[in-house]
Parts: C-alpha cells; structure tokens; sequence
C-alpha cells in the first residue's frame, strides 16, 4: 500500500470519482484516508457529467470534498494550458496542481499522468490504490472490494484485475 502524507491534500481526477459512484461507494472514498480531498473546478464543471452530478453534489454539500480553483494561481493555469494540448483536462488541471503545490493526483489514467508524475516527483493513487487502503484500513472486508470491482467493471468501465485479492498479490 502507497504510503502518503496525511498533512497532502488529494486531488481527484474525475476517473476515481466515477469509479466510486459506478461501485457503489462514493460515500466511502473520502473516509478512506485521513487527507483532504479535493475537485479541480475544471473537472468538476467539464468532466464529470448530468449522470454522475447528484452524487457529487453531495460531497460538496456534506463538505467530504471540496472544489479547488486552477484559475486563480497563474503558474498553474499556465502549465494547465500547456497540458490540455497533451491530456485530458481532468489529468492536466490535477498534474498542474500538483506539480507546483506538491499534493497527490487521484487519478487512474495511468497512461497520461505516469510519465509526467515520475518526471516532476508526483505521488499519484489509482482506484485500486483507494480500494485498497480502505481494505487494509478496515473500511472494507475483501468482499465489498470484490463487489466493488465487479460493479465497476460491470458498468463498463476498465480496472486491472477482478480481485483485491489479486490486486494486491501483483504488486
């Protein structure tokens, strides 16, 4: 299990959050850590879609999460821009963020945030990384996890394997 810095904030990129709602646990992904958990305005305006919308207003609302402004600090925005024309918006507001401000990236598009994350020294958490520190954090048995990643998967969205059990026996 990735250990991180409980004083970090988490940044989310909108992959995680759609997991979490997709399995049926999205009001258990912000009390799996003892970090802050945060939404780039850019993700949250432009990426997550009208289906997904209640459920995550709700963690606005119960102040699980909290919006994040990229606009505001213009070095980020700028490194946002550039990265856009590379990524994703999801992946590129969080990488910029984390960039300069040194947080983690919650995000599970390993193919975009990997090489960037390693190059500027970004921790990252995929899904799986969430799943399973709330596991071994107690938060969920092996079975819940297992039904999470049959849900997910079921519901037509990708994950590296159909077991916790498995996940964590290949790492």
């Amino acid at each position: 299990m990735k250990k991180i810095d409980p004083h970090k904030k988490i940044i989310l990129d909108a992959d995680v959050i759609i997991h979490f709602v997709k399995g049926g646990l999205i009001g258990v992904l912000p009390n799996i850590l003892p970090n802050k958990m945060y939404v780039p305005d850019i993700v949250y305006q432009e990426s997550l879609s009208r289906q997904y919308q209640t459920p995550i207003d709700n963690l606005f609302n119960f102040k699980l999460v909290h919006e994040l402004e990229i606009k505001s600090d213009l070095k980020v925005f700028a490194e946002y821009n550039r990265l856009k024309k590379l990524f994703g918006k999801g992946e590129s507001a969080c990488m910029a963020y984390c960039r300069y401000n040194h947080d983690v990236i919650g995000s599970s598009n390993l193919k975009d945030i990997t090489n960037y994350c390693d190059e500027h020294g970004i921790v990252f958490l995929t899904t799986m990384d969430f799943l399973e520190a709330a596991y071994h954090r107690d938060k969920l048995t092996e079975a819940e996890c297992d039904e999470f990643i049959y849900n997910v998967k079921l519901k037509k969205s990708k994950l590296p394997c159909n077991t916790i059990a498995k996940y964590i026996a290949n790492k």
